[in-house]
């Protein structure tokens, strides 16, 4: 049994140009996500913050490259309470009692 690496993702080796945010992997700069709309309530400070605190390189890129998952959909699997805390903050209502 292989076991896959757990990379922690560093602040320092991401790079946003032109709305798409980019994280240097050692070897190439890869797609991270883009920013297209200007009042998100998902900001690209508030999407990093959570990308290095829950997710890995590894398992973050296998998502979205493997699994072709959107990347807030990543990190909505992974943290609903970030996610509608976010949603809630920017629109007032509490959205998890919307069925």
């Amino acid at each position: 049994m292989q076991l896959i690496p757990t990379t922690r993702f560093d602040k320092n080796l991401f790079h946003y140009s032109g709305g798409h945010l980019y994280y240097y992997d050692g070897q190439s700069h890869k797609f991270v996500a883009r920013f297209k709309y200007s009042k998100s309530p998902f900001t690209k400070a508030k999407f990093i913050k959570e990308l290095i605190a829950n997710h890995t390189v590894e398992s973050y890129f296998m998502a979205l490259e493997h699994n072709r998952k959107a990347p807030l959909e990543i990190l909505r699997d992974k943290n609903e309470d970030w996610y509608y805390d976010i949603l809630e903050s920017f629109g007032g209502h509490d959205l998890r009692k919307v069925a």
